[in-house]
C-alpha cells in the first residue's frame, strides 16, 4: 500500500491519527487525494466522496504553522478549485436524483475548498478552530472585519453562498444577526448600542451588491418575510422608537430588494444618530451658561500657561506650564473643566452622553458641546480666565522620580495660544523672549523624563501616531499621557471608582503579531504587505473604557485613563466627575456605588458606538469630498 492510500484509509476510518504522521508528507498526500477525486468526478458515479469533507479540516490544522508548504501547495489549490468550478458549471438541471445528490455534495466540497483557501489566503491570523465552524462564519460573526468579507466575496463566492447544517443560507444568518442587533438598539428609550446594527447592515449591503453571490429569489422572499414578522412583533408607544423601527426595517428591506441607499448627509445623520445641530433647548441652556460665566473672576494661579495645538484648532482644552528650581521640574498640566460650567443633571450633559465625542471631518467639526461653550467659554483662549483642573507634578531632574503630585480645581489665565509649528520654529531658531524660550526648553527636556513611564508597542505606535511626529507634538503628547497615567494610578491604588482606558492582548495574539511583523520586514511585494498590515490591524485590539483597570498594553503601562480632552471626549468628563467627587469632597459608600454604576453605563455607551462613529466619518468624507476619498 502506497503512502497516499494509507492516508486515505486513515482519513476514512481514523482521521485523528493523521495528526501523528509526517505533517509535510501527509499534507501533500491529502492534496493528491483531493486532486484525484476532483479530476475524476462524474455525476453518474456512485462512489462515496463525502469523506473529503473531513480532509479539509485535517489539512487546515496541518498547514496552520507551515508557511513554506502553504506557498508550495497554493498553485495546486487554485488548479483543483478551477476543476471543481468546471464540474459545477457543467451540471444540467434534470429530474435525476442521483445527479442532484452528487451536485449537492460537490457544492459542499466547493464550500469546504473555498473555506480552506480563504484561511490560507488570509494566513489564518486568528485563533480559529476548523472543527467548530467554517472560517467564513468566524470572519463575519466573531472577527467582524468587513474587509475580509469583501475579499471573500470577490475570490470565494461559493463559500459566501453556503448554507449551514440545517440548510439555512449564510445571508439569512446575517439578517438574523441584523434583527437581533436592531432589537437591542430599540430596547432603550434613548436607544441602545448601534455598532452591531451598523456592522450587519454593511455586511448585508456587501453581500447583496456582489453579482457573484447570486442570492436567489426564494431566499429573498424568506428574508423579507422574516423582516415583516419582526416588525409586526414590535409594539412601541414612543414615537422615536416607532420611527427608528420603521427606518431600519425599510432600510434592510431595500437592501434585500436591491434598491440603492439614499446618498444625503441628512440620511447619514439619522441612520447613525449623529447630528451636527443642537436642539433649541440645548442652545438656550448653553446661552444661559455663556452669559452667566462671562466674568468668572481673577486667576487663582500665577503660572504662565500656554496651549499648543494644530493650525486652526478651535476647542483648546489643554495647556502647559513649567518652572525649574533647585533641580526640580514643577510641571503644570492645565485642563479645561466643563464640569464647573455644566451641571451633571443638565440636558447638555445628557446630550454629551448621547454624542460621546466630537467628530473632526476635514475642515468640519460636530462638537460634543455647543460651540459657544466648547470654543469660547470653556476653551483655554488667550486673554481670558477659565475654570481648569490643574495637575501639578514635581519631578526630580536627575532621577526622574515623581516627588509630589497634586490636583487643583482653579481659575487659569492663558498667556498664549500657540501652534505646534511655532513651538518647533522657536526651538530651532530661538525667540526674543528669554522666559518663553526657557519654558519651551524645559518642556522639551522634561518630556524625555515623562516618556520613561510608558513604552509604546511597535504595532500600536504604527496604527495610532504620525510617522514623522514633530518635537512639539511629542512634548505635548508625553505630558498628556503622563497625566492620564498618574491620575489612573491614584484611583486604582485607592480602589476608588474611576473610568479607565484599557488595552488588552493575549499571548497567542502577541505571538501572531510578532510573526506578522517579521514577515513584513522580509517582504518586497507591496500587495502582500498591505494584506498583512490589514491582518495586523484586525488582530490588534482597540482600547476600551471600563471601571475595572487592566492596564494598557499598547502604551506598556499598568494604569491609564483619559482626563486631558474634556471638550472633545465624554470619558474625560466622567473622569472629571470622579476627581471632584473623590478628591475634593466627602463621600459615602453609596456615592461610590452610584459612580461605579454610572461609569459602567457610560463605558458601555462609548464602547458600543465608536465603530459606527468611525464609519460615519468615513461615509461623510466620501459624500462630502468624493474626489479626495477616491484618491
Amino acid at each position: 500500500m502506497d503512502y497516499k492510500q494509507h492516508i486515505k484509509n486513515l482519513l476514512i476510518k481514523e482521521k485523528h491519527s493523521i495528526m501523528y504522521t509526517n505533517k509535510n508528507k501527509s499534507s501533500v498526500a491529502l492534496v493528491d487525494i483531493l486532486e484525484d477525486e476532483m479530476l475524476s468526478f462524474d455525476y453518474n458515479a456512485t462512489n462515496d466522496i463525502t469523506y473529503i469533507f473531513d480532509l479539509f479540516d485535517v489539512l487546515v490544522v496541518m498547514l496552520n504553522s507551515n508557511q513554506g508548504l502553504k506557498q508550495q501547495l497554493s498553485n495546486r489549490f487554485t488548479y483543483i478549485h478551477n476543476a471543481i468550478k468546471t464540474h459545477l458549471h457543467a451540471y444540467q438541471e434534470e429530474n435525476n436524483k442521483q445527479q442532484l445528490s452528487r451536485y449537492r455534495i460537490l457544492k459542499n466540497i466547493m464550500h469546504k475548498m473555498e473555506n480552506t483557501m480563504l484561511i490560507l489566503y488570509l494566513d489564518n491570523p486568528v485563533n480559529y478552530d476548523p472543527n467548530n465552524e467554517e472560517f467564513i462564519y468566524y470572519i463575519i460573526f466573531k472577527q467582524k472585519y468587513i474587509n475580509f468579507l469583501v475579499k471573500a466575496c470577490e475570490k470565494f463566492p461559493h463559500i459566501v453562498n453556503s448554507v449551514d447544517t440545517n440548510g439555512v443560507p449564510l445571508v439569512e444568518k446575517v439578517l438574523e444577526a441584523y434583527l437581533d442587533s436592531l432589537d437591542i438598539y430599540l430596547s432603550k428609550e434613548n436607544l441602545g448600542p448601534i455598532d452591531d446594527l451598523i456592522y450587519y447592515d454593511k455586511v448585508l449591503k456587501v453581500m447583496f451588491s456582489n453579482d457573484k453571490l447570486k442570492i436567489d429569489e426564494g431566499t429573498k422572499k424568506i428574508m423579507l418575510e422574516k423582516v415583516k414578522n419582526f416588525a409586526s412583533s414590535k409594539k412601541f408607544t414612543s414615537n422615536r422608537l416607532k420611527e427608528k423601527l420603521s427606518f431600519f426595517i425599510n432600510n434592510v428591506s431595500n437592501t434585500i430588494m436591491g434598491y440603492e441607499e439614499p446618498n444625503t448627509l441628512e440620511y447619514l445623520s439619522y441612520k447613525y444618530e449623529i447630528h451636527d445641530k443642537f436642539k433649541e433647548a440645548h442652545n438656550l441652556e448653553a446661552s444661559t451658561i455663556y452669559i452667566k460665566n462671562r466674568n468668572i473672576g481673577e486667576a487663582t494661579t500665577k503660572r504662565k500657561i500656554y496651549t499648543f495645538d494644530g493650525e486652526g484648532a478651535k476647542e483648546l482644552d489643554d495647556g502647559l506650564s513649567i518652572i525649574y528650581e533647585d533641580g526640580i521640574f514643577h510641571l503644570g498640566v492645565h485642563i479645561a473643566d466643563p464640569g464647573s460650567y455644566i451641571p451633571e443633571n443638565s440636558i447638555l450633559m445628557d446630550e454629551a452622553i448621547r454624542r460621546t465625542t466630537s467628530l473632526y471631518m476635514g475642515d468640519y467639526c460636530i462638537p460634543l458641546y455647543p460651540f459657544n461653550l466648547s470654543g469660547d467659554t470653556m476653551s483655554l483662549n488667550k486673554g481670558k480666565t477659565t475654570y481648569c483642573m490643574s495637575y501639578y507634578f514635581d519631578i526630580d531632574a536627575v532621577s526622574g522620580d515623581l516627588l509630589n503630585f497634586e490636583v487643583k480645581n482653579e481659575i487659569c489665565e492663558i498667556a498664549g495660544n500657540l501652534t505646534y509649528d511655532y513651538f518647533d520654529e522657536c526651538v530651532d531658531r530661538g525667540v526674543d523672549d528669554p522666559e518663553f524660550f526657557e519654558t519651551l526648553m524645559n518642556l522639551t527636556i522634561v518630556s524625555e523624563i515623562l516618556k520613561k513611564v510608558y513604552k509604546e508597542d511597535f504595532v500600536y505606535q504604527s496604527f495610532h501616531n504620525d510617522k514623522n511626529k514633530s518635537l512639539s507634538r511629542s512634548v505635548v503628547e508625553s505630558a498628556m499621557i503622563y497625566t492620564n497615567y498618574n491620575i489612573a494610578k491614584y484611583f486604582d491604588e485607592r480602589e476608588l471608582p474611576f473610568i479607565y482606558r484599557c488595552h488588552n492582548i493575549n499571548d497567542m495574539d502577541i505571538n501572531l503579531l510578532s510573526s506578522l511583523q517579521e514577515k513584513l520586514k522580509q517582504k518586497d511585494n507591496n500587495t502582500q504587505m498591505i494584506k498583512e498590515i490589514e491582518m495586523m490591524k484586525n488582530l490588534f485590539p482597540r482600547a476600551f473604557y471600563t471601571s475595572k483597570n487592566s492596564g494598557h498594553y499598547g502604551l506598556g503601562i499598568d494604569y491609564y485613563s483619559h482626563v486631558t480632552s474634556p471638550l472633545r471626549r465624554l470619558a474625560d468628563n466622567i473622569a472629571n466627575m470622579c476627581i471632584k467627587k473623590f478628591m475634593f469632597q466627602e463621600f459615602t459608600e453609596d456615592d461610590k456605588k452610584r459612580m461605579a454604576e454610572l461609569i459602567d453605563e457610560i463605558s458601555e455607551t462609548i464602547n458600543s458606538k465608536r465603530n459606527s462613529v468611525d464609519d460615519y466619518e468615513m461615509q461623510y468624507l466620501r459624500l462630502k469630498y468624493p474626489k479626495k476619498t477616491e484618491e
